[in-house]
């Protein structure tokens, strides 16, 4: 897929946030998606951060990557590895949405 790998996830599709599983039943995390080399989370406050491999290293990506899929460890490891190393917050899921969308817009009106 373009912009992506597989070992990062699948590329979103409608830009919507999956449920986080929540294996433990005590994290802050509600929802999450990946889109090829960017790993957006909603936490239980309401606020969405998106995570890139570019800010964070293709290593600590891809540990954030696999638990978010495993629903177990990602409040845990963007506490203790990511801290406030995020691309960007949005303030909800709605502006989240319209913002992903917008990101989306631009890269395909980019030139290659």
């Amino acid at each position: 897929p373009r912009g992506g790998s597989r070992r990062a996830g699948r590329p979103m599709t409608g830009f919507r946030l999956q449920p986080y599983t929540n294996q433990h039943g005590d994290s802050g995390v509600t929802a999450w998606a990946i889109a090829g080399n960017t790993l957006s989370v909603e936490f239980a406050h309401g606020a969405v951060y998106v995570y890139t491999a570019d800010v964070l290293g293709a290593s600590v990506f891809e540990a954030l990557c696999r638990s978010a899929r495993a629903g177990r460890g990602l409040a845990t490891a963007i506490s203790r590895d990511v801290g406030a190393r995020y691309a960007i917050r949005f303030d909800d899921r709605a502006q989240w949405a319209r913002g992903m969308a917008e990101a989306a817009a631009g890269d395909a009106a980019s030139p290659r």
